[in-house]
């Protein structure tokens, strides 16, 4: 009889102890702060898991999550997304966790796992992740923090993610409720004044001073207070700063928004015609997606976020060079460099390489601020686009993302150019665009010097696409969209037709070589004299006033992994940057492009960044503005 109450005795204790709460504390820094800190108190309750069988394999729903994690390799699982905005300066202290003891929950089916893309398999390499021995995730919480621009104003972000269930081999644990605590310290001085001396900082090589000076003068009159800046003078004033060039401009910028308040950056300058030489350098990343990730390991690629992100999580300079081997922005197996990537200013860049391409954008950026408003033409929207990829769920990708734009540009009139009502080419576009349209978008494949896409239904056919060339035939003066292109290396700025040269020298014959699997690099068409977006933005008389572009291998996402009945060509990677940036203006009435352009940047990190996938990071290092960012979109009234 004593025994078996000292069995009970036993039983309820243990009852009394796995009802008790677990806590955790996550220290991020203790010391040399005082006592003042402050504690935001966060607490999240989910409901019971419904799982869902689709073809073999389970997917989970909880509807207090806002965001289905789909990362290459990993079980797809429900979060919980919350963004916290701090006074810029902030630090957090550290995070005390507590929860319940978690449910188990048996599978019967292995959750949905995101496949990974391969050149020879576009359906998807398998894996089992039904024996995956350790827990997914690794902890009931993951957060990053970043400093940045929200909608113009210097912030500190923690961007919490809560996971209510895990993963490990064909069992889930559940927990029902989360208490968050986040204890952190403000700043007593910001390091950023906010001066509101200038508004727009302009930097250029010496020789194209005097032809932006009529673009400074419009700048003024239109109420943005504009510094113009040649790069002597910078290279002369950040004398004793940076290693290299470009490390010398990006301490310029920190000076700039530091001293006068500048918030927009537009860089002027690009190769010298098609020499090699930079006129205005850029700086490249060396951030490498795993095999299999993209059609190729792509080693470099353009990226001027890096002027962009000034500053890194702390306040400190951001360098994007943490382990200081000279090479920056480096992220593969090896090493993964340490980078905020939030940008600190709206920027840029008009790549001109000449004196006359600085006239063009100077008298179509004036033109366009002061006649476009209330211009009929303007409420054109232009949706170009096929059937992107052969995927296993038989979407017409293109066509569907170009309709979900639509939804999100009311008051819009849409004209379609679509692989499924016709070709897409030069007569098709130029048709369109002609008569003026206020945004163009055209969502595919591309390269340097042309854009292209599939017939449907199966994602094999190639229309006959939009090159260079047929830019010479547009006829729309004066009615010029803001365009957003989906597609590889539309952006690659870094083209000229010397590369024919230094291809034949480099692989002789083989530089033509047009045999699959062992293509030539005379087919990636970096010998073209512009990029497909620059070409088109700098046009004269015709073309856009902007545009967006990759400057490396674009990706969007294939097929419906989480089973939402949404395609992730819409909700990931390239289809999500798209989206949202459209979504900015024309449900938002956010009319300042760069503003527009850097806050879709910014979202994109509060959403994706917590992947830690090499791949979102390149999504947004590679998502170029060829365009004046403090444009008013539409033109000013008056």
């Amino acid at each position: 009889m004593i025994m078996n109450s000292k069995i009970i005795i036993i039983i309820i204790l243990l009852i009394i102890f796995l009802a008790i709460p677990s806590n955790e504390i996550l220290l991020i820094e203790s010391k040399g702060f005082p006592l003042n800190d402050n504690n935001i108190h966060l607490e999240f309750h989910f409901s019971t898991p419904i799982f869902e069988e689709h073809e073999g394999s389970t997917i989970i729903r909880i509807i207090e999550t806002n965001l289905n994690q789909i990362i290459e390799g990993r079980p797809v699982l429900p979060v919980n997304l919350t963004t916290l905005t701090f006074p810029f300066g902030t630090k957090i202290l550290d995070i005390n966790i507590s929860y319940p003891t978690p449910v188990v929950f048996n599978l019967t089916y292995p959750l949905v796992y995101t496949e990974k893309r391969s050149l020879d398999d576009n359906l998807g390499s398998t894996v089992d992740i039904s024996n995956i021995d350790d827990i997914y995730p690794d902890n009931w919480i993951s957060y990053h923090i970043g400093c940045g621009l929200s909608y113009g104003i210097h912030k500190t972000f923690f961007v919490l993610r809560v996971y209510p269930v895990r993963y490990n081999s064909m069992r889930i644990y559940f927990i029902p409720w989360i208490k968050v605590n986040i204890r952190y310290i403000e700043p007593e001085d910001s390091p950023i004044k906010n001066p509101a001396i200038y508004d727009l900082l302009i930097i250029s090589p010496s020789t194209f001073i005097r032809h932006l000076k009529p673009l400074v003068s419009h700048k003024e009159s239109m109420g943005i207070q504009t510094k113009l800046v040649s790069l002597d003078e910078v290279y002369d004033k950040i004398f004793w700063y940076g290693r290299d060039k470009p490390e010398k401009i990006k301490y310029f910028i920190k000076q700039a928004i530091e001293n006068w308040g500048v918030k927009y950056v537009l860089l002027v300058g690009g190769l010298e015609g098609q020499k090699l030489n930079w006129l205005l350098p850029p700086r490249y990343s060396h951030v490498t997606p795993g095999e299999g990730d993209q059609e190729y390991i792509e080693p470099a690629f353009l990226s001027d976020l890096y002027y962009a992100d000034i500053y890194d999580a702390n306040g400190s300079f951001s360098s994007w060079d943490s382990n200081n081997d000279n090479i920056f922005s480096s992220w593969d197996t090896t090493f993964r460099e340490k980078m905020d990537l939030y940008p600190d200013v709206y920027l840029g860049r008009l790549p001109c390489r000449n004196i006359r391409e600085v006239e063009i954008m100077v008298d179509k950026i004036i033109t366009y601020e002061k006649k476009s408003f209330g211009k009929t033409w303007f409420k054109n929207l232009v949706l170009i686009g096929g059937d992107s990829y052969n995927d296993k769920m038989g979407f017409n990708e293109g066509e569907l993302i170009c309709d979900e734009v639509e939804k999100h540009m009311p008051g819009f009139n849409a004209i379609k150019v679509y692989a499924s009502q016709n070709d897409i080419n030069r007569k098709t576009a130029n048709t369109a665009l002609n008569p003026g349209c206020g945004f163009a978008y055209f969502v595919g494949h591309g390269s340097p010097g042309t854009w292209n896409t599939h017939f449907p239904p199966d994602g094999s056919e190639w229309t006959t696409g939009y090159s260079i060339r047929d830019m010479l035939f547009l006829r729309n003066k004066d009615r010029y969209p803001i365009t957003v292109v989906g597609g590889c290396h539309n952006g690659q700025f870094n083209v000229s037709l010397t590369n024919i040269i230094l291809g034949l020298k480099k692989d002789g014959l083989h530089y033509f070589s047009s045999k699959p699997g062992n293509f030539g690099e005379f087919w990636y068409r970096e010998w073209v004299p512009n990029c497909w977006a620059w070409w088109l933005t700098s046009k004269k008389d015709g073309g856009a006033i902007a545009t967006i572009a990759n400057t490396g291998l674009g990706t969007h996402g294939e097929n419906d992994l989480d089973y939402n009945g949404v395609a992730d060509y819409l909700e990931v990677l390239d289809g999500w940057l798209e989206l949202r940036f459209f979504q900015l203006f024309g449900e938002e009435n956010h009319y300042i492009l760069g503003e527009n352009h850097g806050e879709t940047i910014t979202e994109y990190l509060h959403r994706f960044l917590g992947n830690n996938d090499r791949m979102d990071v390149k999504m947004v290092q590679q998502w170029e503005l060829f365009g004046d960012p403090s444009l008013m979109i539409g033109g000013y009234h008056n």
